[in-house]
Formats: C-alpha cells, structure tokens, sequence
C-alpha cells in the first residue's frame, strides 16, 4: 500500500470498509451466521459452525475494485491467478456442487501461518492476532479452542489428529510451549493467593482467641 493510503486516517477507514464488505461477499456463511465473531463467544459457541463459500467471482470483483482505489501493488501475474483459480472452482463445482475451495485452502494457509518459512513479521503478528487477547496481550484460551475447532471442520479430521499435526510445526510448537508457561503461572499464582488467604484466616483466628 501506498504511505498515502496508510498514513492517512480516513484513507485506513475507507479501506477497512470496503475490505470488510467485500470479504462478506467473497466468504457466504450459511443462513444465521456471519464473517464477525461476538467478543462475547467461546469457544463451545454456535457462531460460524459450518464452512463457509469462498466465491472467486466476487474475489475478482473485489479485487478488480480495490486495486485502483487504494493503489494495492500486486504482482502482475496475481489476478491472472486469480482468473485461472476462479477458472478452475467453475470447473470443480460442475464435477461435484458440493466442492468448496475454501475447505481445501484453509489446511495449507494455516501451516503456512504457524511455520512461517519466510520469517514474515506480518504473518507471525496474524499468528499472534489469531490466538492472543486484543485487551491482555496474553493466549486466549477461547481464540486457541476455535481455531482447533475450526480447523477441525474445515479438514474433516478430529482435533487430536489436527493438534498432533499442529504441533509438528516450530509456530505450533512455541505455541504449545507458551500455553503451557501461561497456565503454569496462573496456577502458581492461584496457588499463592490460596496461602496467603488461609494464612490471613488463621492470624485472624489467633486474634479472636485472644
């Protein structure tokens, strides 16, 4: 993107908009569920349970929108690309309706987040955004339980075999092993709070005995 575009407040906004409607039209969610998730869901919640439609048409449409608009610098083979993969869904979902290309993706677009080959500081801080509180900064419980449970959906295999998988990989791994010291301190924390309540309680005790 252009400074322009990016140093510019209101440029951001108007990009942000027109990201968001056109990922609702490129992602259909089945009838009652949405691209947004309440910040309010957990992890055993209904929203956005089923996979949703990728549409390469709207893609193509959207991205023949934004380009100009907010100045994108692509690769100029990317909508060739694009054309070719919208090209070939067309194809696939007159073989079989109930092809979905996103179900495909998703597997490899998540490895790729969690192994990071290039080193990417864009795709690790997505990593982290996936998984971390917006407000604490620390690992969500709730994030992590959906992206296992999502992944789980979108590749038909059950959440052992996905988080086996998952820890295969160096991002799955340092993943693991921050969860891991996380839930350590908390339970030493829990642990330090308990002492230190009974031990209030006992030198309360002692004080009405004398």
């Amino acid at each position: 993107l252009e400074s322009e575009v990016v140093d510019d407040p209101k440029e951001r906004a108007a990009l942000t908009k027109a990201l968001t409607q056109t990922m609702q039209e490129v992602l259909v969610y089945p009838a009652g569920e949405s691209i947004s998730l309440s910040k309010t869901s957990t992890a055993g919640g209904k929203d956005n349970t089923n996979i949703p439609e990728l549409k390469f048409d709207k893609l193509l449409d959207g991205l023949v929108r934004l380009v100009p608009r907010f100045k994108f610098q692509l690769p100029p083979y990317f909508i060739n690309n694009a054309r070719a993969l919208g090209t070939l869904e067309g194809i696939a979902r007159s073989l079989d309706p109930e092809f979905n290309a996103f179900s495909l993706m998703y597997p490899y677009a998540l490895n790729r987040i969690l192994e990071n080959p290039s080193g990417s500081p864009v795709v690790e801080a997505t990593l982290q955004n996936m998984v971390r509180s917006s407000e604490t900064g620390k690992i969500d419980r709730g994030k992590v339980a959906r992206l296992l449970r999502d992944s789980a959906l979108y590749t038909g295999f059950s959440k052992r075999k996905v988080l086996v998988d998952i820890l295969k990989t160096d991002g799955g791994k340092k993943l693991a092993g921050e969860v891991v010291l996380q839930e350590v301190k908390h339970i030493g924390r829990l642990r330090w709070l308990f002492r230190r309540g009974r031990k209030k309680r006992k030198n309360s005790s002692t004080y009405l005995q004398l």
